[in-house]
C-alpha cells in the first residue's frame, strides 16, 4: 500500500492512502451523504470502482477517483468519472496518487487505458495528466457554455503502459518565438502572419477550475483562446506535450505554461 506524507494548513503531518470502496478492502462507508461518496450505485452498477484517499490520522476523505470498464476497437478501457480532492490535498499530489493506483487497478483488470474529458484552458490539469502521466490530447469540437458560446475541450487518454513521451524538437528558449499568442496585461493576442509549418506552441497563464471561472468572464478571453486552438486543428495542429517554463530565463510578461503543438501526420 502507498502512503503519502502530508503537511496540513496548520503545518502538522499527516498521512494518506489510497482505498477501494466498492470492491474492498475497503472503509466502513457512512449511511448519510457524503462528500466524494455520492455516485457508488452509479459506480457498482457499470461494475467500476470508488478509490478514495484517506488521512490515516482523521479517517477522513480528502480525496476520490471513480472508474468504470467500456469496450472499443482497441479492446477494454475504462472510464475516469471524476477526480476530486480537497484543496490541501491536491496542492500535495493526492491526484497524482489517486492516478496512480488507478493505473495499478487497470493493471490488476488487464487494461491499461483510461479516458476521460477537460478543458485545455485548465493548465493545472494538463501538468497533472499530460506532464506527469503522458496522457495524449485530442481537440474535440462541439462542447458549448451555458450561454451558446464554444468551449475548448479535449478527449483524453491516458494508457499507463505506453504514455506520451516530450518530443524534443521545440526548445524551453523557442517557445516564446514560436507561440500563436502574445499576451499583454494578461490578455489573449493572436499573433498574426503565423507560419503554420514546424512545431508551434501556445502559451498560457496557470489556470485552475478555481481560477478559470474569473478569466473568461473577460468577454475577449474566451473567444479568443477558442480561436487559437480550433485555428490550430484547422491548420492539421495536435498536442504534442504541455510543461512550464522555467522562472529564470522567461521572456518578460509571458505566462509560464505552454503547449507544444505539432503537425500530425497523415498515413
Amino acid at each position: 500500500m502507498t502512503f503519502l506524507p502530508i503537511v496540513k494548513a496548520n503545518g502538522l503531518p499527516m498521512t494518506i492512502r489510497p482505498l477501494r470502496c466498492i470492491a474492498g478492502p475497503g472503509l466502513p462507508l457512512p449511511t448519510r451523504p457524503t462528500p466524494f461518496l455520492d455516485d457508488l450505485t452509479h459506480l457498482r452498477e457499470r461494475h467500476g470502482e470508488k478509490i478514495v484517499a484517506v488521512d490515516q490520522e482523521s479517517a477522513s476523505i480528502v480525496g476520490a477517483l471513480g472508474l468504470y470498464p467500456d469496450r472499443d476497437e482497441g479492446g477494454t478501457f475504462y472510464h475516469l468519472a471524476g477526480l476530486e480532492a480537497t484543496p490541501d490535498a491536491r496542492a500535495a499530489g493526492v491526484d497524482a496518487l489517486l492516478l496512480e493506483e488507478a493505473g495499478r487497478y487497470l493493471g490488476e483488470h488487464k487494461a491499461t487505458r483510461l479516458k476521460f474529458g477537460t478543458s485545455p484552458l485548465l493548465t493545472t490539469n494538463a501538468g497533472l495528466y499530460v506532464t506527469r502521466f503522458g496522457t495524449r490530447y485530442r481537440w474535440r469540437e462541439g462542447p458549448r457554455t451555458p450561454d451558446g458560446a464554444p468551449w475548448p475541450y479535449v478527449a483524453c487518454e491516458c494508457d499507463f503502459d505506453d504514455p506520451l513521451a516530450r518530443p524534443l524538437d521545440l526548445r524551453d528558449d523557442e517557445v516564446e518565438a514560436r507561440s500563436v499568442l502574445a499576451w499583454r496585461e494578461g490578455r489573449p493576442i493572436p499573433r498574426a502572419g503565423v507560419a503554420w509549418s514546424g512545431p508551434l506552441s501556445i502559451l498560457l497563464p496557470e489556470l485552475s477550475s478555481d481560477s478559470l471561472p474569473l478569466a473568461v468572464s473577460d468577454p475577449g478571453f474566451l473567444s479568443v483562446l477558442w480561436e487559437t486552438f480550433h485555428a490550430l486543428h484547422v491548420h492539421g495542429y495536435s498536442f504534442a506535450w504541455f510543461d512550464r517554463l522555467p522562472a529564470r530565463g522567461r521572456p518578460p510578461g509571458a505566462p509560464p505554461c505552454f503547449y507544444v503543438m505539432k503537425k500530425s501526420v497523415a498515413f
